[in-house]
């Protein structure tokens, strides 16, 4: 029983996630502010690239890498980090770092507002069927970001997130996890490529990395002696990048030229 309470009843004590974590972390103060900001832009830039591949992908072979429910997912956290962003860059009198968490999700937005759009249109047949109406397809996709929004922004304030990092780190194992499921049912390499099966697996080490990721650079709450099951979930998600590598890499081949003429991506 006590193993069972270690391992299921413990909780992260004497330390919590506060917005003076990212103050320092990402000051001067900090004598590994270098490092700390490599890692943070570093995976920043991961992240856009998991998205800019998603539109490269559905303009050049009219199909995207995730699931509708994954880009409805990260509109709705995307739009939620925006405001989060914005409260938390007054509440402590401006800081650089929550105005560019702001500019991030606005572009981030921006990039799955534009998915969404050929979710409904280019791929509306693949994803709602031969008889899917645009009207029910639009339908569906706002009905989805607003059960999103609001379930998200519930789960946020449950664990008292008010800099969302808490939330984030979902949308990492998401974005790792989801797609070679994805892959696999759809049965084809089109609207997905090595570059961003390549990209998914950096995702997974910067985010989990024991010696040094984001979380951990930023907070003493992401340490692996305060919170380990953050490495187990990390074990885990990197489990699931290499099955992105896998189940791609067992797809048949893509075509040497698409029907518009273009060769698709590598």
């Amino acid at each position: 029983m006590d193993l069972i309470n270690q391992i299921f009843a413990s909780y992260p004590t004497g330390v919590d996630l506060q917005l003076s974590d990212f103050t320092y972390s990402l000051s001067l103060q900090n004598p590994d502010f270098a490092m700390t900001l490599t890692v943070l832009l570093i995976t920043f830039l991961l992240g856009f690239l998991v998205y800019v591949y998603s539109f490269v992908l559905v303009v050049r072979e009219k199909s995207a890498p995730y699931p509708l429910w994954m880009h409805t997912f990260y509109c709705a956290a995307d739009f939620m980090g925006i405001w989060v962003f914005l409260a938390a860059y007054d509440a402590v009198g401006g800081f650089w770092f929550f105005m560019l968490g702001v500019v991030g999700e606005i572009v981030w937005v921006g990039f799955e507002i534009f998915c969404l759009y050929h979710a409904v249109t280019t791929e509306r047949r693949a994803l709602f069927g031969e008889n899917g109406t645009l009207k029910h397809a639009v339908l569906v996709t706002l009905a989805q970001i607003a059960i999103f929004f609001v379930s998200l922004n519930f789960l946020r304030v449950e664990l008292g997130d008010v800099s969302m990092f808490k939330f984030w780190i979902f949308t990492q194992v998401i974005i790792v996890c989801a797609p070679g499921l994805f892959w696999r049912e759809r049965g084809t390499r089109m609207g997905a490529c090595w570059q961003l099966v390549v990209v998914l697996v950096l995702v997974a080490v910067m985010s989990f990395n024991p010696m040094g990721n984001m979380w951990s650079l930023i907070s003493p709450y992401f340490a692996p002696e305060n919170n380990p099951w953050y490495y187990v979930m990390g074990a885990v998600v990197f489990c699931f990048a290499l099955y992105d590598v896998y189940i791609y890499a067992k797809l048949p081949k893509k075509p040497e030229v698409l029907p518009s003429g273009k060769k698709p991506i590598f």
